[in-house]
């Protein structure tokens, strides 16, 4: 046991005084500062945005120039009725015998657009024509006033009383309530607890096969082999590995809350929902924890084995290849099957051990997961990261001190058979 401190102590040192691991969790704390504070900045510019917006109102500035051709008299020859819904707009009437002009000028000038009104059916129609889409009003809008002038102007007809015609046109207000996990706030924490879990999990088991590689080239690990086993070296380097990007992890997560209580705008929402992350339970919390140690304890025993087979550091990327198509399909299961995290892909993905610790943490934010499957999904995990420990100390006790050409797997396999 004191070796595998001294190799967790040694692992952990080294690893936390370079400056790559200094550098990238500086850059990693401004980012996660920068993510957490844009619904801030957002909703400052929305504000600003809207305070402009209300300001050229109030000076009676233009948006724009709106033509308006009504051969069919769908508005009585009255363009006022749309003047008066959309006043941020100047609106003129034309004949279709300008058409071609009028196009011209929407091509070629700006803030112009054409609205040609038609009949179909006995019902009003119009084309919209712009320079782009997007440009001038909301066509949804320019159709909702038309047809509530032809809707009110058929009642009038009909000698429909008054009160009657304003119940017609009235829209119906609604309030959706959810008595279960919200869907698009679910979705967001799930998206970004996944890609967290994958770049962490990934990041530290190349730390790890790194460490291992840098090691063999500088005969450190000459000197380790002679003073502890080679599994006790295996489990230390991983240990130590795990806890420095549990650490940062952490702090990440510390920062991310502090920078959410002091920026986080109140009733800033998405989806036309309200943003919050009630779902961050402390249940929640402690299995997002737990798959990140058992998600790291599964491929830092895999990139171990990859960085002794390896004789120079800069091997070490071609050893990892099979590992990172492995955890790059893993992680794709699981994000992918967040938009139903209770379809069969996704319960799939969240048992199936190589895409779990990406596929569970994020079901669990978003939906409810019954409790067999959390177990489940735990039990495949620990069943295999104790096979794959097993087989991985028997082939990195075989293949720590092999220098020279990268070990293939067949030479790996004789290798630990021989070392029986």
């Amino acid at each position: 046991m004191k070796g595998f401190f001294t190799v967790l102590a040694y692992t952990f040192k080294e690893n936390s005084r370079k400056k790559s691991f200094i550098i990238s969790t500086i850059i990693t704390l401004i980012l996660t500062i920068a993510l957490v504070s844009m619904p801030a900045i957002i909703k400052s510019f929305d504000k600003a945005d809207t305070n402009k917006s209300e300001q050229g109102s109030k000076s009676g500035e233009n948006k724009g120039l709106i033509f308006v051709i009504d051969s069919k008299n769908i508005l009585d020859g009255n363009i006022n009725k749309l003047s008066s819904a959309f006043k941020e707009y100047k609106f003129k009437s034309e004949t279709d015998v300008n058409i071609v002009n009028l196009k011209n000028k929407v091509k070629n000038e700006k803030n112009n657009t054409l609205i040609i009104l038609d009949e179909k059916n006995g019902v009003p129609t119009f084309n919209y024509i712009v320079k782009q889409a997007g440009d001038g009003l909301d066509p949804s809008e320019v159709s909702r006033v038309i047809k509530s002038n032809f809707v009110t102007d058929l009642l009038t007809e009909s000698n429909v009383p008054d009160n009657i015609s304003k119940m017609v046109l009235s829209d119906i207000s609604f309030n959706t309530q959810e008595l279960g996990k919200g869907k698009a706030i679910g979705y967001i924490s799930s998206m970004i607890i996944s890609i967290l879990l994958f770049f962490s999990i990934y990041y530290y088991g190349y730390g790890v096969a790194m460490s291992v590689a840098s090691e063999k080239t500088s005969r450190v690990m000459e000197l380790l082999v002679t003073s502890t086993k080679p599994s006790i070296i295996i489990l230390g380097k991983s240990a130590a590995m795990g806890l420095l990007g549990l650490i940062q992890l952490v702090m990440v997560v510390c920062t991310a809350l502090l920078t959410f209580k002091l920026t986080f705008p109140e009733n800033f929402k998405i989806a036309g929902q309200v943003l919050d992350f009630s779902n961050f339970t402390p249940f929640s919390i402690v299995m997002i924890a737990l798959y990140f140690i058992l998600g790291y304890s599964l491929y830092a025993m895999m990139n171990a084995v990859a960085g002794a087979t390896v004789s120079k550091a800069e091997d070490v990327n071609s050893a990892l290849m099979p590992i990172s198509m492995i955890s790059m399909v893993a992680f794709y299961m699981g994000y992918f099957s967040l938009t139903v995290p209770n379809a069969t892909v996704a319960i799939v993905s969240s048992i199936i051990p190589f895409s779990a610790p990406f596929s569970m943490p994020s079901r669990i934010l978003a939906t409810d997961v019954p409790a067999w499957q959390i177990v489940a999904s735990v039990f495949s995990l620990l069943i295999t990261i104790t096979s794959i420990a097993w087989i991985s100390i028997k082939i990195y006790s075989a293949a720590i001190l092999h220098y020279g050409s990268r070990l293939k797997m067949k030479d790996l396999l004789k290798m630990s058979h021989k070392n029986k």
